[in-house]
């Protein structure tokens, strides 16, 4: 028998029931839209701040530029011999604020280094010990009444040591610290047991004694006396100092030493 109800089309839709609503997309809210506003309002908001806080620095940064160009400037300008009064005044002041900002920078420098657990000293220093027999080979240590120094078991920054091994010249003027000792082993009859400190300036080349001390021993016994002195002095770029004493072959090397370091 043949199907007379077969179909090729689809059957038609069941109708909706009484009170039934198709839903709504959820992005078609109104809290969605309000949402998707106010970010986008916030975005612009953002990036508006970051490029006003970015010009007003770059701003700053020009500005702060400009004044420091300003200053070196007046810096140059304070070199000039001939200016007048006023601009003396004006260029005190300057040196001034250049010093503060300079020991602010060091005591902060300081500070640093004591809570990372580095150098506390930063400036130029210099700790000397005398030449040692062993090391003296031609006997150079005798040869004059400068006393020499053995730069490899001494201290130098910022100090530079002459190639006689005999003096220090400062690089950095400044209020310095100058130290030494000088023992003595041997009496000496013609002359006494003195050790001091020289200067040479550095533009007249005139020889200066800074500090001078003096030891004595007993000539029937087997002693030792050591002289030592100390002082604070300025001390200009490119000055020279060394110790001297009368007689070198009646110095004890072993307990020798010589160094300095700047204050302020």
């Amino acid at each position: 028998m043949i199907n007379t109800y077969h179909s090729s089309y689809n059957p038609p839709p069941v109708p909706p029931r009484a009170g039934y609503s198709k839903p709504q997309p959820a992005g078609n809210s109104p809290l969605v839209k309000f949402l998707s506003v106010m970010l986008l309002l916030l975005m612009i908001l953002t990036l508006g701040g970051f490029l006003y806080l970015f010009q007003k620095l770059n701003m700053q940064l020009h500005g702060s530029y400009y004044e420091d160009m300003a200053s070196l400037q007046r810096l140059q300008d304070c070199a000039d011999s001939s200016m007048g009064e006023d601009s003396k005044t004006e260029c005190g002041k300057l040196m001034e604020k250049y010093k503060t900002a300079i020991a602010k920078v060091s005591q902060a420098n300081e500070k640093l280094s004591k809570l990372t657990g580095g150098p506390q000293f930063i400036g130029p220093a210099a700790h000397m010990t005398a030449l040692s027999e062993q090391k003296d080979k031609n006997s150079d240590f005798l040869k004059t009444n400068r006393v020499l120094w053995d730069e490899d078991h001494s201290l130098l920054q910022d100090v530079r040591f002459s190639n006689k091994r005999d003096k220090l010249t400062i690089q950095y003027p400044g209020i310095y610290f100058i130290y030494s000792q000088v023992t003595f082993s041997k009496h000496a009859t013609s002359f006494g047991l003195k050790q001091s400190i020289k200067s040479i300036e550095p533009e007249t080349q005139e020889v200066k004694e800074l500090l001078k001390s003096f030891c004595s021993l007993d000539p029937n016994a087997s002693d030792l006396c050591t002289a030592s002195l100390s002082g604070v002095f300025s001390l200009e770029k490119d000055q020279q100092l060394y110790v001297t004493v009368a007689n070198t072959s009646l110095v004890n090397r072993d307990s020798c030493s010589f160094g300095l370091f700047k204050l302020q």
